[in-house]
């Protein structure tokens, strides 16, 4: 029995558009998408990281100049709308939510785009210091996107020494007890600064390994060692700097063992001896066997089943291990799995998940017409502007505000509640929130369209919202809708 190719569509991209049509073979559409990386089709403009930066530290440093020489409560509280209007503080995260949700909608490799939301949630950058307002986004979109095409090994050590992931997780902080630097502080009868375990630690157990291969407490110790000396290259002279690099004298000197592997310190230059020991590290974890299963885990519990088995993750782990590791081999095989088990499977989509596949298959206008994000950089954004952060919050689900480095959750428990379920069933209520209209006649016909489009045996869901188009009072317009988009078929693929 062949696989049902509508449900295909939904469970690794978004569903099919109104102008979309089924194809003869879904999964070869599919993994044909992970051959290379789609470019942005925003016509507005997009920020690079570096101009994120200034803007970050031009915002920084204004707000430290307020709060230190403004003591009149009103006047500070003018300056600081100012402040927060002229650097986007409030329009920012919008602005880089409403670019990847235009992605998601008209790219003609949504498949693509599912897998670079799960592999920036899978390098979640933790919800502080206003990272998502002016940095997630923009490293999302210039780190992870082109290396999905290369090397794991190669997306972790450059996602390690990112900007975000070295702020979020404070190894610019960390000091090797034995360093340079600590030796001559103690010569002065200063304190020595501490090692930060954080970066380390989440790199063992989120981003590559898991605790499932049994690393200890030295292991941590030992890693953040080897972490020691990559942080800001402007030391100690400014708090938060532009530039990530490898200082030597910060570095832990010596040899350091991780997961009984022992690693040197090569070279004599003082500037750069341990440098390697990072790449060396992230090359051995990457090629460690619980790394392979835990990331190939993951990816399936993502894109099948909460409960993915062994046959699914052996399928991964076996591309993994014939590619050496390359991404696009390793993102077939996950495909190739949810095509081959998929129909005996069923996944609860995630908030936003969810509410770009609405959009997609319903052809709302979301996020909106991209000239309405055009920003002033003079007064406080439009209710257009902020549409996808408010929406997004009200169903739960900000992709760029993670509480924790292990990013949201992925399973049907921390998602099916009562509470969620009504917050979505709220928003279809009220449609044109997303951009699709009110009218009870152009509702019933998308909800036809969206089921008979995405819905593999669509008989009784068409059964149902026949039947309530059939009702004659003026509140019972959006129901169908409701029925269609907030049906089990549809929230579980």
């Amino acid at each position: 029995m062949s696989p049902k190719p509508l449900k295909f569509y939904r469970r690794v991209g978004f569903g099919l558009r109104p102008d979309e049509a089924s194809l003869s073979n879904p999964l070869e559409w599919a993994q044909n998408q992970m051959e290379n990386t789609p470019d942005l089709i925003w016509p507005g403009r997009i920020y690079s990281e570096a101009e994120m930066l200034d803007i970050r530290r031009d915002f920084t440093i204004s707000e430290a100049e307020i709060d230190a020489t403004i003591k009149d409560p009103e006047e500070s509280r003018r300056l600081r709308k100012k402040l927060y209007n002229r650097s986007g503080r409030k329009f920012f995260e919008t602005y880089e939510l409403a670019i990847r949700h235009h992605q998601a909608i008209y790219s003609d490799q949504p498949v693509f785009e599912r897998f670079w939301h799960f592999w920036g949630n899978h390098f979640a950058i933790v919800d502080k210091l206003k990272l998502p307002i002016f940095n997630t986004g923009a490293m999302q979109r210039e780190q992870i996107r082109p290396l999905m095409t290369g090397r794991f090994a190669d997306m972790v050590y450059d996602i390690t020494l990112s900007w975000p992931m070295i702020r979020s997780l404070d190894n610019f902080l960390s000091r090797g007890p034995k360093s340079d630097f600590n030796v001559r502080r103690k010569r002065k009868n200063k304190p020595v600064k501490a090692l930060n375990e954080n970066h380390a630690r989440e790199l063992l157990e989120l981003h590559t390994v898991s605790p499932a291969c049994g690393y200890t407490q030295d292991d941590v110790i030992n890693a953040a060692y080897i972490m020691t000396g990559w942080g800001y290259t402007n030391g100690e002279k400014e708090w938060e700097g532009k530039k990530i690099g490898f200082e030597g004298s910060l570095h832990e000197p010596g040899t350091h063992k991780v997961l009984t592997q022992k690693y040197k310190a090569s070279g004599w230059d003082k500037k750069t001896k341990g440098r390697k020991q990072l790449r060396a590290l992230v090359e051995d974890l990457c090629n460690h066997e619980s790394c392979r299963k835990f990331i190939a885990w993951k990816l399936c519990r993502h894109f099948i089943c909460d409960d993915p088995t062994s046959e699914m993750v052996s399928l991964v782990t076996d591309a993994w291990e014939k590619s050496g590791g390359m991404l696009p081999e390793i993102h077939k095989a996950v495909l190739e799995a949810s095509w081959r088990f998929g129909d005996n499977e069923r996944k609860f989509l995630s908030p936003e998940t969810w509410l770009l596949q609405v959009a997609r298959m319903t052809g709302a206008n979301w996020p909106g017409d991209p000239s309405v994000f055009k920003y002033d950089f003079n007064s406080k954004p439009t209710y257009k502007q902020l549409k996808p952060v408010t929406v997004l919050a009200e169903l739960g689900h900000l992709p760029f505000r993670a509480k924790q480095p292990n990013g949201f959750p992925d399973t049907e428990a921390e998602w099916l509640s009562q509470e969620y379920l009504v917050r979505r069933i709220s928003l279809i209520n009220n449609p044109s929130q997303i951009g699709l209209p009110k009218d009870k006649t152009l509702g019933l016909e998308i909800a036809k369209s969206v089921i008979e489009k995405n819905i593999d045996d669509p008989e009784d869901n068409l059964a149902i919202i026949n039947a309530l188009g059939k009702e004659g009072s003026y509140t019972t317009r959006s129901y169908p809708l409701i029925a269609a988009l907030c049906s089990e078929r549809i929230l579980k693929v």
